[in-house]
């Protein structure tokens, strides 16, 4: 089965974690200290903290921006729905924000035509290309609202402003090593900020909280003593061990062999699928580079005459699993209460015709000559 997206492991990435089991530190080691190292380089942003997945990634990051009850996010519709619940979690109020059908990221326009009060947007940068930034950014500062970027799928993405994550824009951006994206850790995360006050904070939250300077507590005598630490508040363990971290390090050495791959799948399909009418691949991102997470393609299934239920089934039968990126938020019943900032028309339009067509490093000319094949078999119902 040639699926949508998968993880890329080689002889180095096992010799890496192999090391760490002959004898380092499992957890809280030197691993995690060279992967955030990695993140930084990578990035250009001050400080990293990896994490042990994208979605704790963006609740720790809304902690440490202190987002909770009586601020109100916007999110885009279309996202992973872990966007917008990190944030209800935290007591917040989400307002959801069309997107552009085509590139489905929010745009400047889309935010400035947003009536509704916000305190923070949390532009995310789909499939690997970038929002406009830039844009997003002065538009917010004129509303007086703070910006934080999802950047799950576009972790060694490259623009003329800015690579993501440098923070240019923004206070903070989020990224995901599921095994699927850009580069992996099996599970993980990572958060990276400008304010190293910011860094503190999340290191102390993704270690249950706790504090070893500034005490409170009533033991006084015990202040400073090697064992002694506190905890001010609840929290969680969000760390991201030194075994998946190593991974993390590991792959970070290919990271531009990944992007070259992923471009070669996308200019692929751009060989083999011309003259479809009722197919429209993404659209370029101009002054960028982007690292393309997803290939997240367009049919116009009532011009092809097949819906996408049987396009799926007929990519199965073919040993091929699209998938779908993604179900607008506010179709699921978890956000279907939350204040829409227009008709989501862009979404709604854009969810209409979206299938994720494979797109990972490990695709060969043999991989993309099926997946072409799998489509053009679509119109021959239709004469």
């Amino acid at each position: 089965m040639i699926g949508y997206g998968r993880q890329s492991i080689d002889a180095s990435d096992i010799a890496a974690v192999a090391a760490v089991l002959a004898g380092q530190p499992l957890t809280c080691g030197p691993a995690v200290d060279a992967f955030e190292a990695e993140i930084r380089r990578i990035t250009g942003a001050p400080h990293a903290v990896a994490v042990s997945n994208g979605t704790s990634a963006l609740r720790l990051l809304y902690q440490a921006a202190g987002i909770g009850p009586g601020t109100r996010v916007g999110v885009p519709a279309i996202t992973f729905v872990a966007t917008a619940s990190q944030a209800l979690l935290l007591g917040a109020e989400v307002v959801l924000l069309d997107v552009d059908p085509e590139t489905l990221c929010l745009t400047p326009a889309i935010l400035d035509a947003c009536r509704e009060r916000l305190d923070w947007v949390v532009p995310v940068h789909v499939a690997g290309r970038q929002c406009d930034l830039p844009g997003i950014a002065a538009v917010a500062a004129r509303r007086g609202i703070r910006v934080l970027e999802d950047a799950a799928h576009a972790f060694g993405s490259k623009a003329g402003f800015g690579d993501a994550g440098s923070l240019g824009h923004s206070e903070g951006a989020i990224f995901s090593f599921h095994p699927v994206k850009n580069v992996t850790t099996g599970e993980g995360g990572a958060i990276v900020v400008r304010d190293p006050a910011w860094d503190r904070r999340l290191r102390q939250l993704r270690h249950h909280g706790i504090v070893r300077d500034g005490f409170r507590g009533s033991l006084r005598a015990d202040y400073g003593a090697p064992w002694y630490h506190e905890f001010h508040q609840p929290a969680t363990n969000e760390r991201l061990s030194d075994i998946l971290a190593a991974l993390g390090t590991s792959q970070c050495a290919r990271i531009d062999r990944f992007r070259a791959a992923r471009a070669r799948v996308y200019a692929g399909y751009r060989q083999r699928l011309v003259g479809l009418p009722w197919l429209r691949l993404p659209p370029p991102a101009l002054d960028q580079e982007p690292f393309w997470h997803l290939c997240a393609a367009w049919i116009d299934f009532p011009a092809l005459g097949c819906d996408r239920r049987a396009a799926f089934a007929a990519a199965h039968a073919a040993g091929i699993q699209p998938q779908v990126h993604y179900i607008p938020l506010h179709h699921q019943p978890a956000l279907a209460g939350c204040p829409r900032a227009s008709d989501l028309a862009g979404a709604y339009h854009a969810y209409a015709g979206l299938v994720s067509l494979p797109c990972h490093p490990e695709l060969g000319d043999d991989d993309l000559d099926r997946v072409a094949a799998w489509l053009r078999a679509l119109a021959r119902p239709v004469r």
